[in-house]
């Protein structure tokens, strides 16, 4: 089983609005709500993938309540704990077809340590072979070493995978995470440069191996991606060609096919394949992609991979 923790999960609200011009009044048509969060985009398309996930975290409020509500409908068991005071926060995307997409992204409600008691107990009954992706900003009160500290009081056996970054991605490393997935900005955040080009990543992604990560996985947009292995495996893909409508939770799903086609095949090369077919099979629309248009691209990919390269 899959779990996914998202401390500081969001309803993403998107608002079609032709020639949207701030500091004015706009007029927009169609308004979506969906679940979102980066641990919560996992486990919805974990799930269409028909791999069995559950989505764990912390929520508040009636933007909460409407955000469990929204991922049951969606075929995803969902197990939050509820806070007893502010609201879950509600991310605005604004745009339209052919417009680059406005984003403003809420904060969310605070928390201290104490607040996860219940979701601690919840990870303790994790057993062997489950895998856990924590993933996500942290929320105001919890310190960089949160991810660490859930991780370390974790069973044997279950393997982690961690998508956050700054400070909070560092100490994480440290606690040996099967996966960690940052992007090409967070990498280069991460050791204070500003990396521009793929091949640029691969000595940094190396060093995370270093500090303890079992694999790296570097998203890199238009430039693809680059996974290195504690087995001094090194893997390169190009980003798959199409047309981008939403970039939001590309990388989420990268994560997720990365891990359905892992469980498939046991193969990092085959897992990264799925990762890129799922990745780009959500930039292309708006919202996660289901299992069927990952399915579909991929089965495109390896066909084209055996037209043009056997």
């Amino acid at each position: 089983m899959v779990y996914t923790v998202t401390l500081n999960p969001a309803l993403d609200c998107f608002l079609n609005c032709p020639g949207f011009s701030p500091g004015r009044d706009n007029r927009y048509g169609e308004c979506r709500f969906l679940p979102g969060g980066k641990g919560v985009n996992v486990s919805l398309l974990l799930n269409s993938l028909g791999m069995p996930s559950v989505a764990l975290g912390m929520a508040a409020g009636f933007t909460g309540r409407e955000l469990v509500e929204l991922l049951e409908a969606e075929g995803c068991p969902a197990d939050f704990v509820f806070l007893s005071a502010g609201h879950t926060r509600i991310n605005v995307k604004i745009g339209a077809a052919g417009q680059e997409e406005t984003g403003l992204n809420g904060g969310g409600p605070a928390m201290g340590w104490e607040a996860l008691s219940p979701l601690r107990e919840k990870l303790s009954r994790l057993a062997p072979g489950d895998i856990l992706v924590l993933a996500g900003s942290l929320p105001r009160g919890l310190s960089a070493f949160t991810y660490a500290r859930l991780m370390e009081g974790l069973p044997l056996g279950v393997k982690t995978v961690v998508d956050t970054t700054g400070q909070a991605l560092k100490e994480a490393v440290k606690a040996r995470p099967f996966l960690v997935k940052p992007n090409l900005e967070e990498l280069g955040e991460l050791f204070g440069v500003q990396l521009k080009k793929g091949e640029e990543a691969l000595p940094y992604a190396q060093k995370l191996l270093k500090w303890g990560a079992e694999n790296v996985i570097v998203s890199m947009g238009s430039q693809g991606a680059v996974l290195a292995g504690a087995g001094k495996e090194v893997l390169t893909r190009q980003a798959v060609p199409g047309t981008q409508v939403s970039p939001v939770g590309a990388g989420d799903s990268l994560v997720a096919g990365f891990l359905y086609g892992w469980q498939k095949t046991g193969s990092l090369a085959q897992a990264l394949d799925w990762g890129m077919a799922a990745g780009a099979a959500t930039a292309f629309r708006e919202g996660i992609a289901d299992g069927a248009q990952v399915k579909g691209l991929y089965e495109k990919l390896r066909a084209f991979i055996t037209t043009n390269f056997s």
